[in-house]
């Protein structure tokens, strides 16, 4: 009895311990194809809060609900926005990578810089959000960090632009006084 007692009980802790450094391979979240596949649940919070508050948004902006199962369907693509997020953030990453690669930057004083700027029709609570993603963001998880995600949140951010709006006006700049460059190579020249 206390031999089959003994074999059952080293099996079963055997199990335990070689499910306790299984790890599983397999991605956590689906149909991610700018952050890394492998970013944890912590970090992808941290970078989905960035969005909804430098937009003024909720996750509904982008995301939809699955009705049958009373929940965000977080995976689907059905939402245009969703794909013009990552258009934006591929532009980010783009030009964080391009033209501030290498330079310290400060991103707690310029987020703060911001914040002190912002509209006064920005709500209290977004300014409560923005400021635990500075945090957040400083103290994200390196893993998030590999490859050229890594650029997405450094100098120019979704904030730079949107300032809690989800469709920031744009303007040209204005045209410099004088003639335009095609009309000054068109005068002919005197001959005298």
């Amino acid at each position: 009895m206390k031999k089959s007692f003994l074999v059952i009980l080293t099996c079963v802790i055997s199990v335990i311990i070689f499910q306790a450094f299984t790890t599983s391979r397999e991605p956590h979240f689906k149909n991610l194809q700018i952050l890394p596949k492998d970013i944890s649940g912590h970090d992808l919070d941290s970078v989905m809060h960035h969005f909804t508050a430098a937009l003024g948004v909720k996750c509904n902006f982008c995301h939809v609900r699955n009705e049958s199962e009373r929940k965000m369907d977080f995976a689907s693509d059905d939402k245009p926005e969703k794909n013009i997020a990552r258009k934006m953030m591929l532009m980010a990453i783009d030009i964080n990578k391009n033209y501030f690669k290498g330079m310290e930057h400060d991103m707690d004083h310029d987020m703060d810089h911001d914040m002190k700027n912002m509209d006064s029709s920005m709500h209290k609570d977004m300014v409560h959000d923005m400021s635990n993603m500075v945090h957040d963001m400083s103290n994200m998880d390196h893993k998030m960090m590999e490859g050229d995600s890594k650029y997405m949140l450094q100098s120019v951010t979704c904030y730079t632009c949107h300032k809690g709006d989800p469709h920031p006006e744009s303007k040209l700049p204005p045209r410099p006084e004088g003639p335009k460059p095609a009309e000054q190579q068109q005068k002919p020249a005197d001959n005298k």
